[in-house]
């Protein structure tokens, strides 16, 4: 049965996986390197990168795991909440948008995809926390 929290699961897998193609892409291209004007920069960008994936690739197997052997989500996905707004706002005030590749078709799918991801991050942390205390 198709629902609002099936369809918000649906935009953080197509957000997902836009995001390791823009990220192959990049290294494809050579690395941080191109989409970085200063070492400072590069260096912030690499730590970022590698600290990031590592982080969100666990958490969004471990997400994977509990759906699929029908446990608990709802934690997993409060973490995965807050770390993306942080994430965003990082991106955006902190780091002054040096991720932002002007020529890659999947630097902009994924700043189009991220609103939508971050909305539905937040409104399946919401229903798994109200279906998990609801069924104890």
């Amino acid at each position: 049965m198709l629902n609002a929290y099936n369809v918000c699961e649906g935009f953080l897998y197509l957000f997902a996986a836009a995001v390791m193609a823009h990220t192959l892409l990049v290294l494809q291209m050579g690395g941080a390197e191109v989409v970085t004007a200063s070492p400072d920069a590069y260096q912030m960008a690499q730590d970022l990168v590698h600290y990031r994936a590592a982080f969100t690739g666990g958490l969004i197997v471990l997400y994977l795991y509990l759906r699929i052997s029908l446990r608990p989500v709802a934690k997993v996905l409060a973490i995965v909440a807050v770390i993306s707004w942080i994430a965003f706002i990082e991106d955006y005030l902190a780091l002054d948008n040096i991720f932002y590749v002007a020529d890659s078709i999947t630097g902009l799918t994924i700043q189009t995809l991220r609103p939508l991801y971050l909305v539905s991050i937040v409104y399946m942390s919401v229903e798994a926390f109200r279906r998990e205390s609801r069924h104890g």
